[in-house]
């Protein structure tokens, strides 16, 4: 089982409704665990690599690849962020002795599982010096591979932090700036589009250190990539080998000046978009096209949301998708699914319980200055647990995870937390509110605070999975057990 406090958290509310709602968090995770997709999309025959038979996870459109290793003198894995070590682990398996050397920027914390692989940890989610460190020893692997070397690269959902190296002119405390902006405003665009202009590795940047050797780039992504059929796409992403798309520094610093983020920008930042400086342009998109690389996506997010709904299915339980939701706030789409989950209790429409409201992507939480311990899924949670009270009789019941296991920053950014595990979400239903009020925790007031991982912990409520491996996004589901 991934979710590992299982009965801990049957123990307390409506245990029926709980089960259901754990079923299909757990039966989506199942469906898309990274080791074993990798070791789908990639088989070894002898001395044959051959990588495909999943045309959905052809991202570049060029079909499958069968690569002789008797031509090849070097491979390499290298990569970053909070999900790789699975898709690594499938790697090392498969190559054996054939791997050279590899490098990977996890996040702190996590247990060190690889053998061949050196492992860095690093900071997220905002850099550290170990994650400048992880990125050079990136680097150096990079730097050395030639015409007949092969490079797997592995990118995931933390890659902005954990694979991170500004050019000389900026300095660290310049790029944590701009990473607590991102947390400050609830926008985590800010870091992909401003670092675009002053990292040593994005946009990719990486790929063009090693332009003759070939490069199988597998993406860990929640968000969905249209396939380039064959052509390099002109769409940047905040994924590190990606193509940089077009060159636009004037029109991004004409963008940036109007931010309501701008003037707390580092000021060395400031001038080189001021002046517009030719250091920080992206590579041109040409540079690009005559490099040896293939893009796939072993995972999506519609294989979680298709695994979950067809568990709730299974159980008895009509399944409503509702899509993916990007960068919508953690309290907004709480009152958006508790009030469609109203209408279902009291009219049966637009669907008629029992019923599951489905929906993934990846929402925010805009914290300002506050100081709190939670994350986007626990916030989630609760704000619709406050809701559900307001209007109990349907026997719903809520529940929300990261599908990567770890839930917001932790204890990263609160001086004096104690250290503890990081939740990958929340459960709840029409007894929380209550429950709090009898531990006397104010939920409207810690919720205020962005203070959602001690209320779950105290209230039983924290989802706790460790760290999965898994990059689809996030898992809500808010369950209608009958009319009210």
């Amino acid at each position: 089982m991934i979710i590992k406090n299982r009965v801990d958290l049957l123990s307390r509310g409506d245990a029926g409704g709980r089960a259901v709602v754990l079923a299909i968090l757990e039966a989506g995770l199942q469906a898309i665990e990274p080791y074993a997709r990798t070791r789908r999309l990639i088989r070894r025959e002898g001395n044959t690599l051959r990588i495909g038979g999943c045309p959905d996870a052809d991202l570049s459109g060029f079909g499958d690849e069968a690569i002789d290793l008797d031509r090849i003198d070097n491979v390499y894995v290298i990569g970053a962020g909070k999900t790789v070590q699975r898709q690594a682990q499938a790697l090392e398996d498969l190559l054996g002795d054939r791997l050279t050397a590899g490098a990977l920027t996890i996040k702190r914390g996590e247990e060190v599982t690889l053998k061949r692989i050196e492992v860095t940890e690093g900071a997220h989610p905002v850099p550290d010096e170990q994650s400048l460190l992880g990125t050079r020893r990136i680097l150096a692997i990079v730097d050395r591979a030639g015409e007949r070397d092969l490079i797997f690269t592995l990118f995931s959902s933390g890659a902005s932090s954990l694979c991170a190296l500004p050019s000389d002119a900026y300095s660290l405390d310049d790029v944590r700036t701009v990473y607590r902006l991102a947390i400050k405003y609830g926008d985590m665009s800010i870091i992909w589009r401003v670092m675009r202009y002053f990292s040593l590795v994005n946009s990719g940047r990486i790929l063009l250190r090693a332009p003759a050797a070939r490069t199988v780039n597998l993406l860990m992504s929640f968000k969905p990539y249209l396939p380039w059929a064959g052509r390099v796409p002109e769409t940047a992403s905040w994924i590190t080998p990606w193509p940089p798309g077009p060159r636009r520094l004037p029109e991004a610093a004409r963008e940036f000046r109007a931010a309501r983020w701008w003037d707390e920008l580092p000021t060395r930042m400031r001038r080189a978009f001021e002046r517009l400086d030719p250091e920080c342009e992206v590579p041109d998109l040409n540079e690009f096209r005559k490099l040896r690389c293939s893009f796939w996506q072993p995972i999506d997010y519609r294989l979680l949301l298709d695994a979950a709904a067809r568990e709730a299915e299974t159980l008895g339980v009509r399944a409503a998708v509702l899509g993916n939701w990007w960068a919508v706030q953690s309290t907004d789409a709480a009152e958006m699914m508790v009030g469609l989950a109203r209408e279902c209790a009291e009219r049966g429409a637009p669907f008629a319980p029992p019923v599951a409201l489905i929906s993934g992507g990846e929402l925010t939480v805009p914290v300002g200055e506050a100081t709190g311990v939670g994350g986007r899924n626990q916030e989630f949670t609760l704000a619709a647990a406050q809701r559900i009270a307001e209007q109990p009789g349907a026997g719903m019941v809520v529940g929300s995870i990261d599908s990567d296991g770890t839930d917001g920053p932790g204890v990263q950014l609160t001086a004096g937390a104690e250290p503890a595990h990081c939740l990958a979400g929340g459960l709840a239903d029409e007894t929380t509110w209550a429950a709090a009020a009898a531990a006397k925790v104010d939920l409207k007031a810690e919720l205020e605070r962005h203070n959602s991982t001690p209320v779950l912990r105290a209230l039983g409520g924290g989802i706790y999975t460790g760290n999965t491996g898994i990059c689809a996004g996030d898992l809500r589901v808010v369950l209608v057990q009958r009319k009210s």
